[in-house]
């Protein structure tokens, strides 16, 4: 029994059910393929490639530590969410009642710029050779309300786009990687990823344990797993109830809370089964495949502009590399990789957009209706989750809309760099602890998970440090 849960009088005390049978594997696995399509736009676009392109493929093992304590934090997540069915942003405030306000804070700082809508702007007006990026970015930006608005589901409408998306990307990377790429760069690669703790002369530490930090999917949006496998119906999340379209789609109740297993064999038989989906979906697809995307585009990106002194920055680094290619391989090359890049930033674009609404609208929607902050949220009591989250996905295109052709603010970019690792310093020790302390033994995590999650703790809270120090005291 989740015993500490039930004193807390934040919330109502959790129901108890019996834990679901496993299902099936096609039926169970998908999370990690939309949490890859989240990260593939990140660290694994821009940060890493600058980096390897300006110091070598020796520092790749920053890369292999962070995506490797993502996978943990990911795990974690998950055990979390299909032990309760609540989503972790409902679980963190049974434990301090005020958590809510803090993770729409961190949301909206971090995720409210549309930076990633005005990259796929740039790369599809260099793609097509006509255009202004404003308006692909539009495009863009209108395609993800189209595709999500013509499902029934909100996440089975994400996932099934990105079956698509994610197999044609890697196609195209193992086409580029395959003329670009020979066995010593491969030996370099490997080379680099078990060389810990070298770091070359003139590197910034504070970038390098950025990418370190955002190798993966970074920020709050690890946080946000715990609301696509709600979604997905696995574990206790069955008894929730998913997003639906307003629209098309067929309401369903979701409840505000979750409900706990009694720790019987045959219910602790059954949650073996649904954590070793969590694994092979985490740590087969997020972790393996993140890991050898974020290989691949470093050693391109090392191998094409390495040798020609080129370190461009931002987005830049891919639009300069598909000029490269173009010139080894003709148009076909700079095409591929162009097309590449779009579906890397596209499908970035998308989960963000997803994970930040359906933050908010889990938020919004819990505490309008239960808890003591009911009086900040009263007034969003009469609209269902589903309302919530498709009108608030439209508002959020259109304020990016409207943002595009501005600069982003160097507050935002001050505040968003130092917050993603903050906020990652702060969930961390929080999900160890609740995971250790609140769920009941036998679902507890075990010595090496917990080992990690410390050794991530004690990552982030150093790298927060550093980052708060060199950004508001470094003169």
């Amino acid at each position: 029994m989740l015993k500490d849960f039930e004193t807390n009088k934040n919330y109502p005390d959790l129901e108890v059910k019996s834990l679901p049978r496993p299902v099936s594997w096609r039926k169970a696995l998908g999370v990690g393929l939309v949490t890859l399509g989240l990260s593939i736009g990140t660290g694994e676009l821009i940060l890493w490639p600058h980096l390897t392109s300006k110091f070598g493929l020796g520092i790749l093992w920053g890369a292999l530590v962070g995506i490797t304590l993502q996978y943990f934090i990911n795990q974690e997540v998950a055990r979390l969410a299909l032990a309760t069915g609540e989503s972790f942003f409902t679980s963190s405030s049974r434990v301090f009642r005020y958590f809510p306000f803090l993770w729409l804070g961190g949301a909206l700082l971090l995720y409210i710029w549309p930076g990633w809508a005005g990259a796929i702007g740039t790369t599809l007006t260099a793609l097509f050779g006509f255009g202004n990026y404003i308006v692909w970015a539009w495009v863009s930006l209108a395609l993800v309300l189209v595709i999500t608005f013509s499902g029934r589901t909100a996440y089975k409408m994400l996932e099934r786009a990105l079956m698509f998306v994610i197999p044609l990307f890697f196609a195209l990377l193992i086409f580029v990687s395959f003329l670009n790429l020979n066995n010593g760069h491969i030996v370099q690669v490997f080379k680099g990823l078990f060389n810990f703790g070298w770091l070359p002369e003139g590197i910034d530490l504070s970038v390098f344990l950025a990418a370190a930090v955002f190798a993966g999917a970074g920020g709050i949006l690890n946080l946000c797993i715990s609301l696509w496998y709600r979604d997905k119906q696995l574990g206790m999340a069955s008894y929730v109830g998913r997003i639906t379209n307003p629209i098309s789609g067929r309401a369903e109740t979701v409840a505000t809370t979750g409900a706990i297993f009694e720790t019987s064999p045959d219910q602790l038989r059954r949650w073996r089964g649904w954590m070793r989906y969590i694994r092979i979906d985490q740590g087969l697809i997020f972790w393996f495949l993140g890991l050898v995307t974020l290989i691949l585009l470093s050693a391109n990106a090392f191998v094409v502009l390495s040798p020609l002194g080129l370190v461009p920055e931002g987005t830049e680094v891919a639009v300069v590399q598909a000029e490269i290619f173009g010139q080894q391989w003709g148009l076909l090359g700079s095409r591929a990789f162009l097309v590449m890049t779009f579906l890397m930033l596209f499908s970035a674009m998308w989960a963000i957009i997803d994970a930040f609404v359906r933050i908010v609208s889990d938020i919004l929607y819990v505490n309008s209706r239960i808890g003591s902050l009911q009086k900040w949220f009263a007034v969003l009591r009469n609209f269902s989750i589903h309302q919530l989250y498709y009108g608030l996905i439209v508002g959020l295109v259109i304020i990016n809309a409207a943002l595009i052709p501005l600069h982003q603010p160097l507050f935002f970019l001050v505040v968003s760099s130092v917050l993603g690792g903050v906020v990652m310093a702060l969930y961390v020790p929080l999900l160890l602890y609740i995971n250790n302390r609140r769920l009941p033994k036998p679902l507890r995590p075990g010595l090496v998970t917990n080992a990690m999650l410390v050794l991530a703790s004690l990552f982030y809270g150093v790298f927060s440090v550093l980052l708060l120090i060199q950004k508001f005291f470094h003169t």
